[in-house]
């Protein structure tokens, strides 16, 4: 079943974020289960909203991928994590912002 995670590192930065997400790689290679994915900070804290076929997924792409190179980089920030079932996933195009 697809879920929504709304992902909230608190205190992580801008760059610290873009260093993870270059060494992860997630922009060539693209998470298995993962559909969609939005970045914010608000205030000093950094919130992802993410659209997965599943909480599996999630989890795999976590501990197989990002929480690798969050150790290797030496990055820190308690992840805080809440799923919901996803009524609705859509993307009506594809398309790539980053700063």
């Amino acid at each position: 079943m697809a879920i929504v995670a709304h992902v909230l590192l608190p205190g992580l930065s801008k760059e610290d974020y873009d260093r993870v997400r270059e060494e992860t790689g997630w922009l060539v290679e693209a998470p298995v289960g993962g559909i969609t994915h939005l970045t914010w900070w608000e205030g000093g804290d950094c919130h992802n909203m993410d659209g997965w076929e599943s909480e599996e997924a999630f989890n795999d792409f976590g501990q197989q991928r990002l929480g690798p190179v969050m150790a290797k980089l030496g990055v820190e920030s308690e992840m805080r994590v809440t799923f919901y079932p996803a009524h609705e996933v859509y993307a009506p195009q594809p398309a790539r912002i980053t700063a």
